[in-house]
């Protein structure tokens, strides 16, 4: 039989260890991004959300802004079909990809979301644009199931994976760049 003599130096080794662990633990925790209200209505076969998130750029965001880095946010979200007996079945998972970019010649921000674009005067209107998700279609409800209960997920983030490699050192030691919601989470029946 083999024995390990008790060493303080170990132990004090793995405590040290499991501060820092913990430190950083702490510095990855989000920033949440609120929201006011949300809606998801069916409306001639078509799911279509509405959305309103109060959005607000941190300072570090800002800066990155103003020296040209585009910022991307994601609009997450996942229809899942709730089982007891197994985990529940994912039916549908997509997302919708944001991008804010600074033009500093206009003076203005530009907001992208897949081919369309829309330029904003202050970063305020961006944050709002953003965060305004007016009756945007998802997907087809022809096919889900009929007389289903289906659950409805959706959140806003920030995505820092998007950003160019010296920010993305930032965005993993600072959680003032970690925006994002709660999983939203809504029961609907096609």
């Amino acid at each position: 039989m083999i024995f390990f003599p008790f060493s303080f130096a170990r132990f004090f080794l793995c405590v040290a260890l499991g501060a820092v662990w913990l430190c950083l633990f702490s510095f990855a925790r989000a920033e949440t991004i609120p929201y006011k209200n949300a809606e998801l209505r069916i409306d001639e076969n078509v799911a279509v959300f509405s959305a309103d998130y109060d959005l607000v750029f941190s300072a570090g965001q800002q800066e990155a802004l103003t020296r040209g880095i585009p910022l991307y946010f994601m609009l997450e979200w996942k229809v899942t079909y709730p089982r007891w007996y197994w985990f529940d079945k994912t039916i549908i998972n997509d997302r919708v990809p944001f991008r804010v970019s600074f033009l500093p010649l206009l003076q203005k921000y530009r907001v992208s979301s897949g081919l369309l674009s829309q330029d904003v005067a202050s970063q305020e209107d961006a944050e709002r644009l953003i965060g305004r998700i007016s009756s945007r279609p998802l997907f087809l409800v022809d096919d889900l199931e009929k007389d289903a209960r289906y659950v409805f997920s959706v959140r806003l983030r920030f995505d820092e994976e998007q950003m160019p490699p010296p920010f993305r050192l930032n965005t993993l030691r600072s959680r003032e760049w970690k925006l994002t919601s709660q999983w939203l989470t809504l029961s609907f029946a096609p």
